[in-house]
């Protein structure tokens, strides 16, 4: 079992909305941001073996490196949930909104 959640800097969207286009690679309504590439790269720094869980994947940045700085999804499992909290409130330092596909509701 896991838990879906994606973190992007502010936008006019629906964040259910958005969270769904980036399940379909849709980053059309994102703006890359410093925010999210910092907060990605502390997710890792922080964590290492959530790179496996951790979206965009490496592969993916080759053809699309922006996405870097657009979003980030994280499919944590039930131990990596104990990462949440921490993962919140890195979130919220960087100023980051997101979606949580378990509860159905922004973050």
């Amino acid at each position: 079992m896991s838990s879906d959640f994606g973190f992007w800097k502010r936008t006019t969207g629906d964040p259910e909305e958005i969270f769904d286009n980036l399940a379909e690679g849709d980053t059309e309504d994102l703006i890359a941001s410093a925010d999210v590439l910092r907060f990605r790269e502390g997710l890792l720094a922080r964590w290492p073996d959530i790179r496996d869980v951790l979206e965009p994947a490496e592969f993916d940045l080759e053809e699309a490196p922006e996405d870097s700085q657009k979003y980030v999804l994280l499919t944590l499992s039930v131990r990596q949930l104990d990462y949440l909290p921490e993962v919140l409130s890195m979130a919220k330092r960087n100023n980051l909104v997101g979606f949580s596909g378990v509860a159905g509701e922004p973050i």
